[in-house]
């Protein structure tokens, strides 16, 4: 049956992806739901709920409400939360409930908006989509409605796009390549979901580059691109041939020269004639990077369930729309080595050579986020003894 998910949980759905992005940003954060959408996101697609004081609440929409159409009630509750908790801004979430009763969130915004003062945003979220899709619109609603503008001189200022938990883990990975980028000459580096909040984001006009670590960050990237025509760069630095193309890229944007690291580790020849990334694209070809770089290995597939972009695109990819299209690749390629979430092993067939686990929070939420391997700077955790020592197939 075609769409059938039989081994895979629902992934992360667009609304997280919006509150993820908005979670450090002081504003008050309404999902308008029956509450379980909200459980969603706070229990399980959110390592930073536990012991925070974000404001994301449930709108509470009750059966009653949805028939008659009752937003008066909605923008009431609203109103009294503006008035207990002075916030920065208020965003508006759809989830599955309203879109199918055709809510207006824009008009509700716009009613908000006259009566609280404050900037309101309006995300039409259905819950459908992915959580990289959300996340992607709500930089987007960031960048246009507080970057303020900038007609001076650049700065040593970097800013991190697509840095949410949902992609990059609960922050090691982001403070590892803040600390590379400072020994690249950067003197600040701001994290969008994670360490700025809306004054460091005020200021990304002047940065003199901008970092895609996933692809929600993409679509802003090109916006500030356009925008203040800031240069970015697209990528994780993993392992040591990465990391040096990386500081010699983002140290030449400030005019400055950074001397290579230890040169890369290679694999004895033959060692693996193929390989398969399956995760996030900005992430998945970042490992592709580190495979071919240190590794040797020429031929890697990259393959994702969630978008992907022409430009990060490479001949062999491929999109996944169901769990049987992955069986399919697997089956079809015969991959020596296969990195991805570890629920991902299930689907891979008895005949596949090597999985290592690489969990991604989207995916497998709380069963793996503790153990998140660290990957930036250096080869990654617990990858060199398996590659090096194969388990040969048969």
């Amino acid at each position: 049956m075609k769409g059938l998910y039989k081994y895979l949980p629902p992934f992360a759905p667009d609304y997280s992806g919006v509150c993820s992005v908005l979670f450090n940003l002081n504003g008050i954060v309404i999902i308008h739901d029956a509450s379980g959408c909200t459980g969603n996101f706070t229990g399980y697609d959110e390592p930073r709920w536990y012991g925070s004081n974000a404001a994301i609440f449930s709108s509470g929409l009750r059966e009653i409400e949805a028939v008659l159409g009752d937003d008066e009630r909605l923008i009431n509750r609203i109103m009294e939360a503006v008035e207990r908790m002075p916030r920065n801004f208020v965003a508006l979430l759809g989830s599955p409930a309203p879109a199918v009763i055709g809510t207006d969130m824009q008009a509700l915004a716009r009613i908000l908006k006259a009566r609280s003062g404050l900037p309101v945003l309006s995300f039409d979220t259905t819950g459908i989509k992915y959580y990289d899709t959300g996340a992607s619109q709500a930089y987007l609603e960031i960048a246009r409605n507080f970057v303020k503008p900038w007609n001076g001189k650049k700065q040593a200022l970097v800013n991190i796009l697509g840095a949410i938990p949902l992609d990059m883990g609960k922050g090691k990975r982001v403070r590892d390549i803040g600390l590379l980028l400072r020994q690249c000459g950067f003197s600040k580096v701001y994290a969008w979901g994670q360490n700025a909040g809306l004054k460091e984001i005020s200021q990304a006009g002047a940065a003199s580059l901008n970092l895609v670590v996933a692809y929600s960050g993409l679509a802003v990237a090109r916006y500030l691109h356009e925008h203040f025509a800031t240069p970015y760069m697209v990528g994780i630095p993993i392992g040591q041939g990465s990391t040096n193309q990386f500081m010699r890229t983002a140290s030449s944007v400030l005019g400055l020269e950074t001397p290579p690291r230890t040169t890369p580790y290679l694999l004895p020849p033959n060692t693996y004639a193929q390989a398969l990334v399956i995760g996030e694209q900005v992430m998945a070809g970042s490992i592709r990077s580190f495979l071919r770089l240190d590794w040797g290995i020429r031929k890697v597939n990259v393959a994702s369930f969630f978008a992907m972009d022409k430009e990060l695109w490479e001949e062999g990819d491929k999109f996944l729309e169901e769990e049987d299209d992955l069986s399919s690749l697997c089956q079809k390629e015969n991959y020596d080595l296969i990195i991805g979430d570890p629920l991902y092993e299930n689907l891979l067939g008895a005949n596949q050579g090597r999985f290592i686990h690489f969990p991604h929070v989207a995916v497998s939420s709380r069963l793996y986020w503790d153990n998140e391997p660290a990957c930036v700077s250096k080869q990654l955790e617990g990858l060199s003894s398996k590659l090096k020592t194969p388990a040969r197939r048969t």
